[in-house]
């Protein structure tokens, strides 16, 4: 039902137009993804043979460099944040205190090397769990225990750990001295929340664009999983786990966001 304030709203009609243009898109696109989902589903049904030779090749490659990836990674990504931080650095001593393109610049580094440690660190989990399904610990071990694949699996681990806590807490202290304001250490359990305190509104604007930005991100990522994980589960014996992991990450997300946002507004 709707009073007389409702229909002279114009803003009420413009919503109704507003929705009516979006719906018919919205209709379109759900119907073309039914469409490929189900030839998709179909050929994977069909090629789930093809796919299986492909995926044991692929599984007998990681077997034979996962346990010793962690290592590789973690010298790599020492050599190279040496080197960005010894550039920045060389570059910062040039500053005369006006040239802003030029903190802009070294900022810009330091946000590429968060990045770069960020993905190290996820990798360097990666490959120790593939390490450890290399060494046949799953499955027990029927003759010799494969202690030297064991060991490397672990020490990459810890050894990706340490080099990227000391590649954050440099580029950290490193963003310090740029902007002295700026407030907390890797070390310290509240470091993100003393950062954010000590940011001024502007930054804080930024970050929060860049959460919501990650926030619609993982809500598309966790929908192509779900879609990759019911495809496997109905070609390639995947079962209900990965599927229901990928779905309590998305509602993880999505209700932390949403109570977040109710008590940033009551806060308000």
């Amino acid at each position: 039902m709707t009073d007389g304030t409702e229909k002279c709203n114009p803003k009420i009609e413009e919503n109704q137009r507003e929705d009516r243009r979006a719906f018919r898109k919205f209709i379109v696109l759900l119907l073309v993804s039914m469409v490929v989902g189900g030839i998709t589903g179909a050929f994977s049904t069909m090629a789930a043979k093809g796919q299986a030779d492909i995926g044991a090749g692929i599984t007998a490659g990681l077997q034979k460099i996962a346990p010793y990836a962690n290592l590789v990674i973690a010298a790599a990504l020492a050599v190279w944040m040496t080197g960005m931080l010894r550039g920045g650095r060389a570059e910062y001593r040039r500053w005369d205190g006006e040239e802003e393109q030029l903190i802009e610049k070294i900022e810009r580094k330091l946000g590429i090397g968060v990045i770069v440690t960020n993905v190290a660190l996820i990798a360097g989990f990666f490959f120790f769990a593939a390490g450890m399904k290399s060494t046949g610990i799953d499955s027990g071990w029927e003759e010799e225990v494969p202690w030297v694949k064991i060991a490397a699996t672990f020490l990459g681990l810890i050894a990706v750990m340490v080099v990227t806590v000391i590649a954050q807490n440099r580029i950290v202290n490193f963003t310090k001295e740029i902007n002295p304001e700026k407030k907390g250490s890797v070390y310290d359990l509240k470091f993100q929340k003393t950062w954010i305190a000590s940011c001024d509104e502007a930054e804080q604007l930024q970050i929060y664009r860049a959460a919501f930005r990650a926030y619609t991100a993982m809500n598309y990522a966790a929908l192509g999983m779900f879609l990759v994980c019911f495809i496997g589960m109905l070609s390639w014996n995947f079962g209900l786990l990965p599927l229901t992991m990928v779905l309590f990450v998305w509602l993880t997300g999505v209700i932390v966001y949403g109570v977040e946002s109710l008590r940033m507004t009551g806060g308000r």
